[in-house]
């Protein structure tokens, strides 16, 4: 048996490493991973903000937020989040969850309902990761929509 070891990444053997993990798995409860992504742009066409997530088991697994420094402050993120989380609900999601670090939004995920429920010291000796999660209901969703519709009639 071979060990390797390497900094260059294998589309083919991550994949073949997932795959088999969640046919593994698969044992428990059948999973069904779908991408989810929210993209926001400006009147050019160009790439202003965005949301990659995934929903599986019930989850929306929120992997990375971002928007342009020239559109922060502005609602943007909250909108991107609250998309999100209405088609999570829509795929039959119960929960959101999402990770921050010290230095970026912690304050803004616990602002939309988001509570910590870990954390983890000493990334490069000096910050703190956040561990956050939020129910996901339909009572979510109704808040939801109606802040979505104050927001969009401005």
């Amino acid at each position: 048996m071979e060990l390797i070891v390497s900094d260059i990444s294998s589309i083919k053997e991550e994949q073949t490493i997932i795959d088999n993990l969640w046919e593994y798995n698969s044992h428990v409860t059948p999973v069904d991973i779908k991408p989810l992504r929210v993209v926001a742009k400006n009147e050019s066409g160009d790439i202003v903000g965005g949301l990659l997530s995934r929903t599986w088991w019930g989850g929306l697994d929120i992997q990375y937020l971002w928007v342009a420094q020239e559109n922060r402050k502005m609602g943007l993120g909250k909108r991107l989040m609250q998309t999100a989380q209405l088609e999570a609900i829509g795929r039959g999601c119960h929960m959101a969850y999402v990770d921050t670090f010290s230095f970026q939004a912690l304050g803004f995920y616990q602002r939309l309902g988001f509570r910590q429920y870990g954390e983890l010291a000493e990334f490069a000796h000096q910050h703190t990761r956040f561990y956050l999660s939020k129910r996901l209901s339909l009572d979510n969703l109704s808040e939801l929509l109606v802040q979505w519709h104050d927001e969009n009639d401005k």
